[in-house]
């Protein structure tokens, strides 16, 4: 009918005006601490007690207790039976599983998305390259990192394999998505990557796209776990703390 918007033009008007998000104080306070957890402010075996905490970013104690109990969840701390709250350790040895993990599943999801693709899969995932080129060309660090999450997943649900995303999706918590920060160069040799990655799949390439997720992943892994080792890589720059906003 003339006038009616179809699903495309629906997805397209989202993209141009995304939803306002809200967030209740204790989640600012989570993602406040998460970002400082890892950035490396509170490096692993940091003690994290709610007393100080709460009066250094200007809270009560409530929105500290919820997020600690978030960032439990993501692993990025550990209770005593105390209650007591510790950053946990992420080392060389933690990367190198996680991306050797990453190396079997996700190539394999990608060969599966080109098979399934669709049209409007093919745009969303376009449309947060573009995002992803701006945060880069604009050093929106924040931005980068979580637009990056969101391009891979877009990518790994045009699989329709729910199973296979969510246990992707469960290897991204708790991980020190940092790369790009930590490494100097390393935002530019990864939109190199994603961009051959986009092509592949645009022409429906599923063998290419595999292969230049896994170059992207082993790539992004060896950085990684060079930074923590503390070979070739920046200080990470450290988080603004204060009151969350």
């Amino acid at each position: 009918m003339p006038g009616q918007r179809t699903p495309s033009d629906r997805a397209a008007r989202a993209r141009q005006n995304p939803p306002i998000r809200r967030e209740t104080l204790g989640a600012q306070v989570y993602h406040l601490l998460r970002d400082r957890i890892l950035r490396g402010e509170f490096p692993g075996g940091s003690r994290l007690t709610q007393g100080p905490l709460s009066e250094e970013i200007g809270t009560s104690r409530i929105p500290i207790r919820d997020a600690l109990k978030r960032l439990e969840s993501d692993g990025l701390v550990a209770s005593d039976d105390t209650g007591r709250y510790t950053v946990v350790e992420f080392g060389a040895e933690d990367a190198h599983e996680v991306y050797a993990i990453r190396r079997r599943l996700e190539p394999f999801a990608v060969e599966r998305a080109v098979a399934a693709m669709t049209a409007e899969a093919m745009s969303d995932i376009e449309a947060l390259f573009a995002e992803l080129s701006k945060a880069a060309r604009l050093r929106q660090l924040d931005r980068y990192i979580e637009t990056n999450i969101n391009f891979h997943m877009a990518i790994y649900e045009a699989s329709g394999m729910g199973r296979l995303v969510r246990i992707i999706r469960s290897l991204y918590i708790g991980v020190p998505p940092l790369t790009p920060i930590v490494l100097e160069g390393r935002i530019a040799r990864s939109q190199q990557e994603h961009k051959e990655i986009m092509e592949r799949l645009a022409a429906g390439d599923a063998a290419g796209a595999a292969r230049a997720m896994d170059r992207h992943i082993e790539n992004a892994g060896a950085e990684l776990r060079q930074s923590l080792d503390g070979i070739g890589g920046d200080t990470p720059p450290r988080a603004a703390t204060g009151r969350p906003r």
